[in-house]
């Protein structure tokens, strides 16, 4: 385990401060403790400030709320906030929709290197067990029966490395935003998040190809560092179309840098 460098849990929000309990119950149980904890709050109302207040002496890392005016579905500004924000050496991404295995930020730990970029990856956790969690969170414990996706729920660290080399020449593939692991030196390298991607779709994708061009390696992780993914509808795909032409286009032209980025909170 890499034990000299400083760690933030980067968690983005919306108006859904049951699941981020969720989040929060699972972090309280990590075998070891982030140094911060960054929420990056796209608009969300009273509820998830106070869930958050009241979670600050609970921690005993910093706890910071970044937070900014709902305007529809701007995920790559608040995460550019967000990112500004930390002050940690290595950031660990999720959404504010997942809970983690006990030793999820122990076994990033373990894997992290200079200009490397780590893609995690998820099971799913069914509707029913869900709702009960929501419901009354007092046991967060999961079983392969509450599971979809069941071949990712077990951790075996010897056999990840057989895995790691799976989809690491391309960002399309393997790629997932609730579960991402990088240095925020090299993000602000690349300006950190396109912002001009607005609504759901190819965001992530787009800035680990920049990230990929600036020459830092991707890799992927699996069997370590679990994640368990709880069920809500899907996002509308309205945007989709229109984020996908801008990936294509940093992808064709080999793009390592956005106009439209971090830069402007640094």
């Amino acid at each position: 385990m890499n034990k000299n460098i400083s760690v933030s849990l980067l968690i983005t929000t919306y108006n859904s401060p049951k699941f981020l309990d969720l989040v929060f119950r699972s972090i309280l149980k990590q075998t070891v403790q982030p140094d911060e904890i960054v929420i990056g709050d796209d608009g969300s109302k009273e509820d998830t400030k106070e869930l958050i207040d009241s979670y600050r002496e609970k921690f005993s890392c910093k706890l910071k709320h970044v937070w900014q005016e709902d305007d529809g579905f701007q995920r790559c500004r608040i995460l550019n906030k967000a990112i500004a924000a930390v002050s940690s050496d290595y950031i660990l991404q999720l959404d504010g929709d997942v809970m983690l295995h006990p030793q999820f930020i122990e076994d990033h730990l373990s894997v992290v290197q200079e200009k490397q970029f780590v893609c995690g990856n998820r099971c799913f956790v069914l509707k029913s067990k869900t709702e009960k969690l929501v419901a009354g969170p007092s046991d967060i414990g999961l079983n392969l029966f509450n599971i979809k996706k069941r071949k990712r729920f077990f951790r075996i660290p010897a056999l990840s490395p057989l895995y790691r080399n799976k989809r690491n020449n391309t960002s399309r593939k393997g790629n997932v935003g609730c579960h991402m692991a990088y240095w925020k030196k090299d993000m602000v390298a690349i300006n950190g998040y396109n912002e001009d991607f607005v609504g759901w779709g190819y965001e992530d994708i787009e800035m680990v190809e920049r990230l990929m061009n600036s020459g830092v390696k991707k890799t992927t992780l699996l069997m370590m560092a679990l994640q368990y993914h709880l069920w809500h509808p899907k996002s509308s795909r309205a945007f989709s179309a229109k984020n996908k032409s801008m990936y294509y286009d940093c992808k064709n032209n080999k793009l390592a840098h956005c106009p439209k980025g971090i830069d402007q909170y640094l």
